[in-house]
C-alpha cells in the first residue's frame, strides 16, 4: 500500500483492519512523508496484527504488518529492500493512493514487484488524464482494478436487466439519447459507465464538446452506432451532497425513434427521479431507483480486488472506450 499522506500514528490502518479479518497476509504500508531530509533513513515498524472476531469464532487469521515511512526518493533508492519483504510464490498487490504518474520512478517499480495495481479513480487529482494512464498501463500487460469501477455494479446490472425482457431487446439497438448526472467533483464513474455503455454497443466516437448551461458543467458526445445512427450523449457535472466524489446521481436512455419501448431511468435512492422524469415522456419510461455500492467503504472495495488476481476484460475494454473518448478534440 502506497500511501501519499496518512496519520503516521495509525497502526494498522483501517484498510488493514477490514481485509485482515478474512486474509491471511503480509502488509507493507509505505507511507510517504511530504517533507523531510531525501537522505534520512527509512523507518521501519513491524507488528504482527491479529484482529478478534467480534462473532466470537475461535479461528483467528494474523496479518504480519509492515509500516515504512520516508520521502519519495528515499523510498525509490530502497526498493530493492522493499522487494526482499516479498513472500515468493504468492501474489502481489500495489494499492497505489497517491496521484497517478506513470513517469514516476518509485510506481515504476513497485508496478514491477506486483502482479494486480489497484487504484480509486474517485480520488484522482487529474481524472482524464489519469484515465488515460489507466488505459496505458493496462496497454503495457499490467493487471489493473480501480475500486471506482466496482461502485458501478448496480448501475450496470440495473441497465442489462431493463433490457432483458424479450419485448425491450429489439429496442436497445434504437438507443440514441443518453443523459448521465453525477457529482460534479469527479467525472470518472460517469466516463467509465458510457466507455462501458458504447463498448457493449459497438459505438464509434466521434465528436465532444464542453459546455456550460444553468451553472452545470455539460460534456457532449456524439458516437455512430452499428447501423449508422448517431447517438447523443450529454454527461451533466451537477452539484449534490454525495458520499463519494464522482458518484452517478441519474441516468436516462432514450430513443429518437417513437415506436421503440427504449425509455428507461435510472437513478440513485438519495436523489430521486426527478431531473430526469422532468424531461418528458416519464410516464412511457421504465423507472428504478438504485442502491448503489457507493456507500461501500474503500476497504470493502478492496478486499473484493483481492479476489482477482488476472485481467478485467469489460474493465480494459471500457477504459479503452473512454481513451477513445477523451481524444476526441472539443470542437
Amino acid at each position: 500500500v502506497y500511501e501519499a499522506q496518512d496519520d503516521p500514528n495509525s497502526l494498522p490502518s483501517q484498510a488493514v483492519e477490514a481485509f485482515a479479518t478474512q486474509n491471511p497476509c503480509r502488509v507493507i504500508d509505505l507511507r510517504s512523508k511530504t517533507e523531510g531530509d531525501e537522505s534520512a533513513p527509512v523507518e521501519a515498524q513491524v507488528a504482527a496484527y491479529c484482529p478478534v472476531d467480534g462473532g466470537g469464532s475461535s479461528g483467528l487469521v494474523c496479518c504480519e504488518y509492515i509500516t515504512l515511512q520516508a520521502t519519495e526518493a528515499a523510498f525509490e533508492r530502497a526498493c530493492s529492500t522493499i522487494a526482499s519483504l516479498l513472500i515468493a510464490d504468492l501474489p502481489a498487490y500495489l494499492w497505489w493512493r497517491g496521484d497517478l504518474d506513470l513517469d514516476s520512478s518509485l510506481f515504476q517499480q513497485l508496478v514491477n514487484l506486483s502482479h494486480r495495481v489497484i487504484v480509486d479513480s474517485s480520488t484522482f487529482v487529474y481524472p482524464e488524464e489519469d484515465l488515460q494512464e489507466m488505459h496505458l498501463l493496462v496497454t503495457r500487460n499490467n493487471y489493473c482494478g480501480d475500486l471506482n469501477w466496482r461502485r458501478l455494479n448496480s448501475w450496470q446490472e440495473l441497465t442489462a436487466q431493463a433490457f432483458d425482457p424479450p419485448e425491450r431487446r429489439a429496442s436497445l439497438g434504437a438507443i440514441d439519447r443518453v443523459t448521465v448526472d453525477y457529482n460534479a467533483a469527479n467525472p470518472c464513474q460517469a466516463m467509465m459507465y458510457v466507455g462501458w455503455l458504447a463498448s457493449r454497443l459497438g459505438w464509434e466516437p466521434r465528436t465532444r464538446v464542453q459546455r456550460v448551461e444553468h451553472d452545470y458543467a455539460i460534456d457532449d458526445f456524439t458516437f455512430r452506432s452499428p447501423t449508422g445512427v448517431e447517438v447523443l450523449v450529454e454527461l451533466a457535472a451537477v452539484p449534490t451532497a454525495a458520499d463519494t466524489p464522482g458518484e452517478l446521481t441519474g441516468l436516462r436512455l432514450n430513443s429518437s425513434d417513437p415506436n421503440a419501448d427504449a425509455c428507461t431511468v435510472l437513478c440513485s435512492e438519495t436523489t430521486g427521479c426527478m431531473r430526469m422524469e422532468v424531461m418528458g415522456g416519464a410516464q412511457s419510461c421504465r423507472i428504478q431507483q438504485v442502491s448503489s455500492v457507493d456507500r461501500q467503504a474503500a476497504e470493502t472495495l478492496l478486499a473484493q480486488q483481492l479476489q482477482r488476481i488476472g485481467n478485467d476484460q469489460l474493465y480494459e475494454e471500457s477504459i479503452a472506450m473512454v481513451e477513445r473518448m477523451l481524444n476526441l478534440s472539443d470542437s
